[in-house]
């Protein structure tokens, strides 16, 4: 039957699913697209499992720090990957988290449970239950068999009366817990193949009343134990012959499941513990988990203003590589450009909302962040716009010491050519005096 009802589930699954995106292209909108993870996190989707909730389906992410959960990410499903929206409404988004991170927990603690080879919710259990159910039937026709052997002990054959009808609600009960174990198989079954966020009260509802049922079978196996202990005590203190005694003790004897069945009691006790603490945390940390969402939400909002793909600066600048608010800000603020800029008041302007803007979105403040980083966004291509000082145009040194060179030669050619008559005569005495000079030493 459970076989059926699996492959039934599966086969919806893969019709519902065939025009849906992958559980990859859910992770991709989560860590990519909408920027929502902080540094060092990655994420998940355990189990692989589309959740539903109001008629539409979602990928639950997990965001993973470590080994922990930090946070969780409802993706609604779509026709392809360009229409994914994270789930709108804090009810939804509650609620999906609270499915998601139950059917984690609760995967775990079956997994963990099964390993060590107590977890109580199997065929095998099913089947204990049922033949316990047969054996207390069979201990019951046994009592009075013994009622009737101790004609004369009448407080003895009412005791006996009294197990009897203690065995009348003991039997009912492990007929019952096997069938609600075996019900409950079912809608575990449907429950990890098809969840949905109206089946998680329902779900820990099948689990709490299994529960009821084996702590109200080990109230009344206690209370029948112990009553047949005091029973077998009395026929120990009879006239009866001893072969009588030990016959009657026989009859008496607890079937032996009765005594087995204890560890799967005490199994039990321990996976309700277990999935009472996983409940209870589901319910006490959802809200936490809604908030931390919204927070990354405007950490994505923030993350996109400053390093996001910003067609405005695209078209602003039409510099290859400069595509984001940052990259133009980074140009413009870079040790070659910074004090070259014609617009030097909008550039100080720019400095300091862009100070505050990185400040702001490191200590976690994303509105702020984004509202500083739109401010940084208008000062910087105001400051592009008006655009660098015109470079004044550099002295050539060579040419200028070649005219101061030509100039001096003019100036002596002029002052020559103006005392010409002057350096004329003193060329002539120049000359007479030579010539005075040769006469006296020839003489």
């Amino acid at each position: 039957m459970i076989r059926k009802i699996l492959f039934c589930l599966a086969l919806f699954a893969i019709v519902g699913n065939s025009f849906a995106v992958s559980s990859a292209e859910a992770i991709n909108f989560v860590e990519n697209t909408n920027h929502l993870l902080f540094e060092g996190e990655t994420t998940e989707i355990y189990p692989a499992i589309l959740v539903s909730h109001s008629r539409e389906k979602y990928w639950v992410v997990s965001v993973l720090s470590g080994e922990s959960v930090s946070g969780f990410v409802p993706v609604e499903d779509a026709s392809n990957a360009t229409k994914l929206n994270v789930a709108d409404g804090k009810l939804a988004r509650k609620r999906l988290i609270q499915t998601a991170q139950y059917l984690r927990l609760f995967d775990g603690l079956k997994i963990d449970f099964s390993r060590q080879g107590i977890w109580v919710f199997k065929n095998t259990d099913v089947d204990f239950f049922n033949s316990l159910s047969n054996e207390l039937k069979n201990e019951r026709v046994d009592l009075t068999t013994i009622g009737s052997e101790l004609d004369g002990y009448t407080v003895l054959q009412l005791m006996a009366g009294d197990l009897r009808g203690q065995l009348d609600r003991l039997y009912p009960l492990a007929t019952e817990i096997a069938g609600q174990m075996n019900e409950f198989k079912e809608e575990e079954a449907v429950f990890f193949s098809r969840p949905d966020t109206n089946s998680l009260v329902k779900f820990v509802k099948e689990l709490d009343a299994i529960y009821a049922l084996v702590e109200e079978f080990d109230s009344k196996r206690s209370d029948y134990l112990a009553d047949m202990d005091e029973f077998k005590q009395g026929i120990a203190q009879t006239d009866l012959s001893i072969d009588s005694k030990r016959s009657l003790n026989a009859l008496a004897s607890v079937p032996p499941k009765m005594i087995e069945v204890s560890g799967r009691i005490t199994n039990t006790f321990n996976i309700r513990e277990k999935t009472d603490e996983v409940y209870l945390s589901v319910l006490n940390q959802s809200d936490n988990f809604v908030q931390n969402l919204e927070l990354r939400e405007k950490r994505s909002l923030a993350w996109m203003a400053i390093y996001g793909f910003d067609e405005e600066v695209v078209e602003a600048t039409r510099i290859q590589g400069i595509n984001s608010v940052k990259e133009i800000i980074d140009l413009v603020l870079s040790e070659d450009y910074l004090y070259q800029w014609e617009d030097q008041e909008t550039l100080g302007l720019l400095q300091e909302k862009w100070s505050k803007t990185m400040a702001y979105y490191d200590t976690g403040s994303f509105e702020s962040a984004r509202s500083f980083a739109g401010e940084s966004k208008d000062y910087v291509l105001e400051v592009f716009e008006a655009g660098l000082v015109e470079p004044e145009q550099p002295i050539n040194t060579d040419l200028l010491l070649t005219g101061v060179v030509l100039l001096i030669v003019l100036i002596i050619i002029l002052y020559v050519l103006r005392n010409r008559d002057k350096f004329a005569a003193l060329v002539k005495m120049d000359d007479g005096e030579e010539e005075v000079l040769i006469h006296e030493w020839e003489n």
